[in-house]
């Protein structure tokens, strides 16, 4: 099994634009094959199935059991703190604040599907969304799974969207019959894989065109480089991870069988046995036997021979090997970046500015992946407004930006009155800052934009709108005299 995915140009794969359908399905299908394996050690390791730390052949059943009880699997952490601080509550256009196709995103779930499109990119590099069910202005979006999917570019880097993507929908078996997908910027098939293991074929109905323009496919990635290679968060920190697993065992071995002090004793010896007659029992070189001693905490021992000893082994200290754990912890946080105490749990005396100033380079990586995801989420918001038919404004539009959730541990208190300040002192309207306010959703807003416009229209009628009040207040200009024609032409 290969160690991580190093998946290297074949992900993300430079597409043969001259190949038939059926070559660019059979090479997908390939490429899949190839990727099998670094995703699947990917998602074991995601999982806690780890390479096991090493232990002799001759290990005893304690040894083994031990070894499996050291997994101290960080991956999930590496994985869901980053998707758990991106979180989507909005979407916004330049003179539009609630756009049509963020309804779209609502009619799909969105709000929960995209964690699971975070934790996939993460997981293994990239992650994919299709839009399915195109042309009837209500278009569905499919998360595609990375394992089975496979998507080719011309560019693989600088190019918005693929060229074509295969994906695997289901996989044949001896009672079904597998799927496949094919999608491009002109239509999506649909093939059937029988369960036999015959040719797979185009489903009935199956070859739909579509207007888009574009392949209905939207990217997303963790990290890509300037040859077009992805990579996730859970490779780079595979060696850590084993790292923690054999100090974890070390410690656990020591802890079990050398943290406690031995008592030995020297010319100490049970009880004779006897035969049946009564007699003593002897060995075949004629010494007498003794029993076995018995030994527990409610028992104490005593000897008539004054040339017995006794005597105390110390315990082995375990403050080594549990700093070589928590250091080991520590590293894998760096390679993370991940807050340590969010690993270690050391969480006391710790005031809300520490707190932040721990949480920073995590919410400094977090905010490149935001960057990175939110801008294949307008992609995907694009798509999805050229199928809705919503106008050339929404659909060349690069301006507008998703709104993700503040997911800071700045207290609301704080937040307030940061916002209250930019208000008064910088001539902000206070509109304009509603969406600041931590975990406000794109509803709400919405529902205070017209409770204030409600309540401005009450105060006009009752009198009682503050404009309205000042312009009253100001004095009234007094309208500017006529001169008389003597004073206009003068006395001639």
């Amino acid at each position: 099994m290969p160690l991580g995915n190093n998946l290297g140009a074949v992900q993300l794969a430079a597409a043969d634009v001259a190949a038939s359908l059926k070559d660019r399905v059979d090479q997908a299908l390939g490429t899949i094959a190839h990727d099998k394996d670094a995703h699947l050690f990917n998602q074991a390791y995601l999982n806690g199935v780890h390479t096991l730390p090493r232990i002799p052949t001759f290990a005893t059943p304690e040894i083994v059991e031990l070894r499996r009880r050291a997994v101290l699997n960080l991956m999930s952490l590496l994985v869901g703190i980053p998707a758990q601080i991106s979180f989507v509550d909005g979407f916004r256009r330049e003179g539009e604040q609630f756009p049509k196709e963020w309804q779209a995103w609502l009619r799909n779930n969105m709000a929960s599907k995209q964690t699971a499109i975070y934790r996939a990119a993460l997981t293994y590099g990239a992650s994919y969304v299709a839009l399915e069910e195109l042309g009837k202005g209500k278009p569905k979006y499919a998360l595609l799974s990375t394992k089975d999917t496979i998507a080719f570019y011309t560019d693989p880097v600088n190019d918005q969207y693929p060229l074509y993507v295969v994906t695997v929908k289901s996989h044949q078996t001896k009672n079904a019959d597998g799927r496949i997908v094919y999608y491009d910027a002109e239509r999506t098939v649909h093939f059937r894989v029988p369960k036999d293991g015959g040719d797979r074929t185009v489903i009935e109905n199956g070859d739909i065109p579509h207007k888009l323009g574009y392949c209905p496919v939207v990217r997303y990635v963790c990290s890509i480089d300037d040859e077009g290679k992805v990579r996730g968060v859970i490779e780079p920190a595979i060696p850590v991870q084993d790292r923690v697993n054999q100090t974890a065992f070390d410690l656990l071995v020591t802890q079990t069988f050398s943290s406690f002090k031995v008592r030995w004793a020297a010319g100490l010896v049970g009880e004779p046995l006897l035969n049946e007659d009564g007699s003593f029992r002897l060995d075949a070189d004629g010494r007498q036997q003794y029993g076995p001693v018995e030994v527990s905490q409610s028992r104490m021992l005593t000897v008539d021979d004054p040339a017995s000893k006794f005597g105390t082994l110390d315990e082995t200290p375990l403050d080594g090997f549990i700093s070589a754990l928590e250091a080991a912890i520590k590293q894998f946080a760096v390679i993370g970046q991940l807050p340590p105490h969010s690993l270690l749990g050391n969480m006391s005396n710790l005031s809300a500015e520490t707190l932040v100033a721990a949480m920073a380079q995590t919410m400094r990586f977090g905010h490149v992946l935001k960057t990175t995801w939110g801008a294949s989420h307008q992609s995907l918001l694009r798509l999805t407004a050229i199928d809705m038919q919503l106008g050339e404004k929404a659909e060349e539009d690069y301006t507008s930006e998703v709104r993700w959730r503040d997911m800071s541990d700045n207290t609301l208190g704080a937040v307030i009155d940061g916002l209250g300040k930019a208000a008064t002192m910088l001539g902000i309207p206070q509109r304009g800052l509603w969406s600041r306010v931590p975990n406000t959703t794109t509803q709400e807003i919405k529902e205070w934009e017209d409770m204030a416009d409600d309540q401005r229209v009450e105060e006009q009628f009752a009198g009682t709108d503050p404009v309205a009040a000042a312009r009253r207040q100001q004095p009234a200009v007094a309208p500017p005299r006529i001169p008389t024609p003597a004073e206009a032409f003068g006395n001639a």
